[in-house]
């Protein structure tokens, strides 16, 4: 009978904490996208390297970059990989593409819009949002 109990028990404990780990990892997606962007606005605003940088937009990862111009394996990029639990599920930015690029100096993008996370089994989904001056909400 003890057994039995703890057996419900533990089944209803599971259920309700399964869905913890996956909501956690979109949250730590989303912060990690957001920090990602944000730090391509400011390097450049910093204007380093004379350059401007942007993020690249992928289903399972993003890309930060420098140049006007996304190139797979560029020299300095570094990657960002979503958790296995989560995906790029939409994006919706001005000019279309796959790319926010930021200007020099003012840190203003014409690639303004919204960059949408889920989980994959879509129970969960969260919207970040770019303003025309760069600014990441």
């Amino acid at each position: 009978m003890v057994i039995v109990i703890f057996s419900i028990i533990l089944s209803v404990s599971f259920y309700f904490f399964s869905g913890f780990g996956k909501k956690e990892a979109l949250e730590k997606d989303v912060a990690g996208l957001t920090a990602f962007m944000r730090n391509a606005r400011l390097l450049s605003v910093a204007s380093k390297d004379a350059s401007v940088f942007g993020v690249h937009l992928e289903n399972s990862k993003a890309v930060l970059f420098e140049g006007n111009i996304y190139v797979a394996g560029g020299a300095n990029e570094k990657i960002l990989i979503f958790s296995p639990k989560v995906y790029l599920y939409s994006y919706s930015l001005n000019n279309g593409g796959s790319d926010i690029i930021f200007d020099r100096l003012t840190g203003n993008t014409l690639n303004y819009g919204t960059v949408t996370l889920s989980l994959k089994d879509n129970s969960a989904s969260s919207t970040i949002t770019i303003l025309k001056t760069g600014v990441i909400q």
